[in-house]
């Protein structure tokens, strides 16, 4: 769309302050009274506006110009897959069932695969994770130290910071009034990638 001149901008100003102070549009004769143009000048101002899509005109009316407002544009969404429960706390065994969707940012996602995964418990409420969130992972079966993993023991899964250690893992809670939780058989599922939150 091409760009107003000073003068567009100043008649399309104008006429947006008009109809904020008297909730109707003004003339033409008032456009051309208040820029001391004529008439036609003012005119062709405002067809220059209707134009470049500033403005729409009705026929036959005086006062029946109309500011286009563009509606801004919808955050673009993906529908994630819920996928069941992690525990914040100790593991808990995942519901691998489907239990429905999660509207999330798309550019919380990017091209990366993500899940969503309802958090339960309390043990990473230190790192701003609580029970009732929901976490979007990014399926991933590795991960590098310090990061914030879901982590399947035995069948069930966790919620926990990561570290490998000589021959075992550990994975620490966010909450002092939990110990790590020290294992050599662990899969990691994914990595946090974010967080839903409903208040």
């Amino acid at each position: 769309m091409k760009t107003l001149t000073d003068r567009q901008k100043e008649v399309l100003d104008f006429i947006a302050a008009f109809v904020e102070e008297h909730a109707y549009p003004p003339t033409i004769r008032e456009i051309a009274d208040r820029f001391a143009i004529s008439v036609k000048g003012a005119y062709d101002h405002v067809k220059a506006l209707e134009k470049k899509g500033k403005l729409r005109l009705g026929e036959n009316r005086s006062r029946a110009l109309e500011i286009v407002r563009k509606e801004r544009p919808e955050r673009s969404v993906v529908e994630l897959p819920l996928l069941g429960i992690v525990a914040a706390g100790k593991p808990l065994l995942a519901e691998e069932n489907f239990s429905g969707t999660v509207p999330v940012p798309a550019d919380m996602v990017r091209a990366a695969d993500c899940f969503a995964l309802s958090v339960r418990g309390d043990s990473m409420k230190d790192a701003g994770i609580f029970h009732g969130d929901i976490a979007i992972i990014e399926e991933r079966q590795s991960a590098d130290n310090g990061e914030i993993v879901v982590a399947m023991i035995d069948d069930a899964v966790t919620l926990k910071r990561f570290f490998r250690e000589n021959n075992r893992v550990k994975l620490v809670a966010e909450n002092p009034a939990y110990s790590p939780i020290y294992t050599q058989d662990v899969r990691i599922v994914g990595r946090l990638r974010g967080l839903i939150r409903k208040y």
